[in-house]
């Protein structure tokens, strides 16, 4: 690796540590610099701005995480198995990319399309998904109803405490070192919840 790459090495991993305890609006050009260990004019050689760079750093992250789902949702493992699976390495990336949720829940806002154009740059295609799932549906539990509901409640029940994350603890007084074991047991708790949801349904059984 070259002095140019491991400088880039060295930036995108500051930013992702500054991204991720601060979010974009409380991170700062200079400090991500510092954490790198160069000076701010070449950071802003390589990332003309911290917009460009949280992008850069944002790309990187969903590229992981739409190449994972993938993987998981268009295998040949049953459906809990695929549910367990990503509600687990799910809980466990944003443990350490919090910023993803964060630029998506702005993004779903301000540019909803652009957020669209990079769900599908990274070839994860949301239709494709559903479609897997509503097959597994019928073929594996003889559910017929919309997938995209199932899916729905899946990301709301692992997304939300993330989001809510600084207010649970706030009200519940809950230090950092048990909101830990708090999220370590709902990958349990969601694959669980799910589990026996889908246990209610009957054949032709819809929520629409």
């Amino acid at each position: 690796m070259d002095n140019s790459q491991n400088t880039e090495v060295k930036i995108l991993e500051a930013a992702r540590d500054v991204f991720h305890h601060k979010g974009f609006n409380g991170a700062r050009m200079q400090e991500i610099a510092d954490l790198a260990g160069i000076n701010k004019a070449l950071l802003h050689y390589y990332y003309r701005n911290k917009e460009s760079l949280f992008e850069r750093v944002f790309n990187d992250a969903f590229s992981q995480m739409a190449c994972k789902m993938n993987e998981i949702f268009l295998s040949e493992m049953t459906l809990m198995s695929k549910i367990g699976i990503f509600i687990n390495f799910y809980l466990n990336f944003i443990s350490r990319h919090s910023y993803v949720v964060q630029f998506i829940i702005n993004a779903l806002h301000d540019k909803p399309e652009q957020l669209r154009e990079v769900i599908l740059k990274q070839n994860l295609v949301p239709e494709l998904l559903l479609k897997q799932i509503g097959k597994q549906l019928r073929e594996e539990m003889d559910i017929d109803t919309d997938p995209l509901h199932i899916y729905v409640n899946i990301l709301g029940l692992v997304v939300f405490p993330v989001l809510a994350k600084p207010l649970i603890q706030s009200m519940f007084q809950i230090p950092d070192e048990k909101m830990d074991v708090f999220f370590e047991q709902r990958k349990k708790i969601v694959t669980t919840f799910i589990a026996n949801g889908l246990k209610g349904y009957e054949k032709n059984n819809s929520l629409v």
